[in-house]
């Protein structure tokens, strides 16, 4: 074949190309194209969404697929759903029946304003009386895949960006991507959302920040729901909102505390979240155990766990305390609370807590200094005594009930190389306000270092024993001496002493009154 034959070869074969395209492309617009397109298309939408739909402009093109281009999209009335392009690529077999077939979605630009209105297929009513329904001028069948991309959702004054991917199947779908974005925070979500209804499925999720009290809020506004049923609401029923949910998340916050590693099992339905199990990392050490989470106005948190190796002063400057106690901490807590701001929750917090800390200080204690002034050691013995008023402890335990902000505990015990103190009391979980009272005992070396007058006044168990009160804010604590309490022991010490001495005398008497043999 010659060159100039080839080239009228190539022309005539791209010219029927272009043909066929154009053809194509005016077939494609005269069916999906149109008012009367618009129009059944809205009607169909409407029907699937139990909303009005609108569509601002239809419009037609046929490359990579035959496509029908919608703009300016509504959903709702008022709109709560707006859509900025919407394309629905189609088959193109199925087009020549008028039908829209496999079709690919693909949506950029939308805004969602949360809570959604009702959704869900509206039910017909058969009249013997109708006309018989007319086929519609094209017929959306079905949908393979669903992307969304610059989807902005907001909800309850918070804002987030999303994208996804879709994959329908049932009354459900697959969740191929879904990316929430809000400030620094990234979310990805993928699984199987079995029922839309509820919704309910199973999700993965995975982000580098999480706020899981703005999440519980932001899913339960997604469902519609219209109020917060409390905590101890029934199980939900068949068709509520049931998703369980993989969490992994390098940190995440819980209102104020922000917490590391955090990795758990969720259940989300209508009257919150619970995350069991769940462990992350919180202030150096770490929790696992389970948590539940009430969202609305007033959120509603629950704790019970095992904690272990937490930093205590870190703890204290988290509650507002910075300084004031040190050493690591371990334990098991089975605590609620109400709020989102540290005080709130504080004040509101009820449960048990039971707490060992060990190898730490508390400052401005000076147990050692008030039972050495109060015994009125020798010189030389108080020169021996080292440390100032941070009082270092070996181990600080105690089981505590919490209520309205305080904590109550009839078995703190407070052990150091120098002494111990066993007392009973309260504190106020700001820090506001400490009141415990016990005997302190010196320990075994400090006691032989006492004066002797002191141990045989104040002895118990062959130990210096003193009873004092710890009261006064934590930042400032005051320490005395229960004199009346000491005075009872000196003197029942030394009624004791003097009852010894005259058994002795008499048995000596006796004694001596009996014939030799």
């Amino acid at each position: 074949m010659t060159s100039k034959r080839l080239k009228i070869v190539l022309l005539g074969g791209l010219a029927l190309v272009v043909v066929l395209g154009l053809g194509l492309f005016l077939w494609a617009r005269a069916v999906l194209a149109g008012d009367g397109v618009r129009t059944a298309v809205e009607s169909q939408l409407t029907r699937a969404l139990g909303q009005p739909v609108t569509i601002g402009r239809l419009g037609v093109s046929i490359l990579p697929r035959v496509t029908m281009d919608l703009s300016d999209v509504t959903i709702g009335k008022p709109a709560r759903i707006t859509i900025r392009t919407l394309h629905v690529g189609t088959a193109f077999g199925a087009l020549l029946s008028r039908r829209i077939e496999h079709a690919s979605v693909r949506l950029t630009g939308a805004r969602i304003e949360l809570p959604l209105p009702p959704l869900g297929a509206i039910p017909t009513r058969p009249s013997a009386e109708a006309p018989p329904a007319t086929r519609p001028p094209v017929e959306l069948v079905s949908i393979d895949d669903i992307a969304l991309s610059d989807v902005e959702v907001v909800s309850g004054g918070r804002t987030l960006r999303a994208d996804v991917a879709v994959v329908p199947h049932g009354a459900g779908f697959t969740v191929r991507r879904l990316v929430l974005s809000a400030g620094q925070t990234r979310v990805s979500v993928t699984g199987e959302i079995a029922s839309l209804a509820g919704p309910t499925g199973d999700l993965a999720l995975t982000a580098s920040g999480l706020n899981v009290l703005e999440l519980a809020a932001f899913v339960t506004d997604f469902s519609g729901a219209a109020g917060l049923a409390s905590a101890s609401a029934p199980a939900p029923r068949a068709g509520a909102m049931n998703l369980a949910v993989s969490i992994d998340a390098g940190r995440a916050s819980f209102g104020a505390l922000t917490v590391e590693r955090l990795k758990g099992r969720a259940r989300v339905t209508s009257t919150g979240v619970t995350i069991d199990p769940i462990a992350f990392g919180v202030f150096g050490g770490t929790y696992d155990g389970a948590m539940t989470l009430t969202p609305g106005r007033t959120p509603t948190i629950r704790l019970t766990a095992k904690i272990s190796n937490v930093d205590v002063a870190s703890a204290m400057a988290f509650a507002g305390t910075p300084g004031q106690i040190t050493g690591r901490a371990a334990g098991t807590l089975d605590l609620s609370g109400r709020g989102s701001a540290v005080d709130r929750l504080l004040e509101s917090a009820r449960g048990t807590a039971r707490i060992e800390v060990t190898d730490g200080t508390i400052a401005g204690l000076g147990l050692v200094r008030t039972v050495v002034l109060a015994g009125s050691m020798r010189a030389d013995s108080q020169r021996q005594i080292t440390g100032g008023t941070t009082e270092p402890f070996s181990r600080l335990a105690a089981v505590f009930d919490v209520a309205s902000g305080e904590a109550r505990t009839d078995d703190l015990r407070f052990e150091s190389k120098d002494l111990s103190l066993a007392a009973v009391g309260s504190l106020r979980l700001d820090g506001r306000a400490v009141d415990f009272a016990g005997p302190v005992q010196l320990s075994d070396e400090l006691s032989k270092q006492a004066g002797q007058d002191l141990l045989r006044y104040t002895a118990k168990d062959g130990r210096v024993t003193i009873p004092v009160t710890v009261s006064g804010p934590v930042d400032h604590l005051a320490v005395r001496v229960g004199m009346t309490d000491l005075a009872k022991r000196a003197i029942g010490n030394r009624a004791s002493e003097e009852l010894k001495k005259g058994i002795l005398k008499g048995l000596g008497q006796i004694i001596k009154k009996e014939p030799s043999p």
